[in-house]
């Protein structure tokens, strides 16, 4: 499992009421429960998509790079 990283994240009032009723309602934590937003919002910008054509892209390149250097 990745090691994880700690975020400290500032939220109004109202914000934190909306995040204790959602983590409620999903019966997860507000920790779990901003992690599941934060996908979610990553998933509808395609930031997702986008991080994983770009790691293939590198991987390609490194692996044809070594090919190259091997031989």
């Amino acid at each position: 499992m990745p090691k994880k990283r700690i975020v400290k994240v500032v939220l109004s009032k109202e914000q934190k009421e909306m995040l204790e009723e959602l983590a409620k309602r999903l019966g997860t934590s507000e920790s779990e429960t901003m992690r599941m937003a934060l996908m979610d919002y990553a998933k509808a910008l395609s930031l997702l998509e986008e991080r994983v054509r770009r790691r293939a892209l590198f991987a390609s390149n490194f692996d044809s790079k070594s090919a190259k250097s091997t031989t």
